[in-house]
């Protein structure tokens, strides 16, 4: 009896045709040991079922299962001849990824969480050149969607390990075209050199418009400080004159700074409304022999203010009482 053929449905030393390598030892295994469905190239029909997986083993980052084929049908005796005559060698899986856990590591884009759905019997091995990746809906995501996906989580612009040039097109959303001001779509999708160019244009203009807005922050800053500046100048000087003018006592100069800085309108009304200290012999002439105010009439001492009035009395006690003799 012939040894049983096993295939490798996936090596994760081995990158697949997308650029990334998916994790052995993150798969879930038991809903496909539950039912270890093998297909004919992932057509997801009852009429390209052919067989069943046997004896699946993981070892060593590899996952192998040996082929058991529905030889009662046609299909799969018709295959079963073929691996058994080398003209088929490939198995691919068919899995459901999460997209979540797909991490960069080093130069390396690795899928770490993953689950197995079917595994099928396919022309070509499956990490070299074909792997099914299922949506959740049970879908099996276009080469499109699958590469955007992986820029997506890829936080790289151009990873090393994705063929750009194979990813022609790329099917956007209405919201993503608009972002990007692509009003040129087609159905298929949309030129993924066009997409990198649009990229590129508004990652420039957010440079640009960051630069501007430093730029403009740093002028404001330069105007209020100067403006500050102006203000504590002016309000210094307004209280300075003040005590000189005998309207506030010296020990409280920075108080009426601070009101000044505040609001230069209160600083104003405050010190308007307080009069200067008066010079009491104002109005009053003084001999040059003893200092003493002298004044000639009663007319010249009503003209005088009541504190130079004081004054003159408390002076010239004798001129003051010949004024009401």
């Amino acid at each position: 009896m012939p040894k049983p053929k096993v295939f490798i449905l996936n090596d994760d030393a081995v990158q697949n045709s997308y650029g990334f390598f998916i994790l052995t030892s993150g798969g879930k295994l038991d809903r496909f040991k539950s039912n270890p469905v093998m297909l004919s190239n992932h057509v997801n029909l009852n009429e390209n079922v052919i067989g069943r997986w046997l004896n699946l083993s993981v070892k060593d980052g590899i996952i192998k299962a040996e082929p058991e084929f529905d030889k009662d049908r046609p299909i799969g005796l018709e295959i079963s001849g073929q691996v058994e005559r080398d003209f088929i060698k490939g198995a691919s899986m068919g899995i459901l990824p999460n997209w979540d856990s797909m991490e960069r590591v080093g130069d390396k884009l690795i899928l770490k969480e993953w689950e197995l759905v079917e595994a099928s019997i396919v022309p070509v091995p499956s990490n070299r050149n074909s792997i099914a990746i299922y949506s959740v809906d049970g879908k099996i995501l276009e080469e499109s969607e699958i590469q955007t996906l992986c820029l997506s989580v890829s936080g790289d612009k151009n990873p090393k390990n994705l063929n750009i040039e194979n990813m022609k097109k790329i099917i956007l959303s209405i919201p993503a075209l608009m972002a990007l001001g692509i009003t040129s779509a087609q159905p298929d999708g949309v030129e993924a050199s066009d997409v990198e160019a649009k990229v590129l244009e508004l990652s420039s203009q957010v440079k640009s418009l960051t630069d501007k807005n430093a730029q403009l922050e740093l002028a404001a800053k330069t105007a209020k400080e100067a403006q500050e500046a102006a203000l504590k100048l002016a309000t210094t000087q307004k209280v300075d004159l003040a005590v000189t003018q005998g309207k506030i006592p010296a020990d409280k100069k920075e108080a009426f700074i601070q009101l000044g800085l505040t609001s230069p309108e209160v600083l104003e009304s405050t010190l308007l409304a307080i009069p200067a200290k008066q010079n009491f012999s104002a109005g009053v002439t003084t001999p040059s022999g003893n200092g003493s105010a002298v004044v000639a009439t009663m007319e010249d001492f009503q003209k005088l203010s009541i504190e130079a009035q004081l004054s003159f009395k408390n002076d010239s006690p004798e001129e003051y009482k010949k004024l009401f003799s």
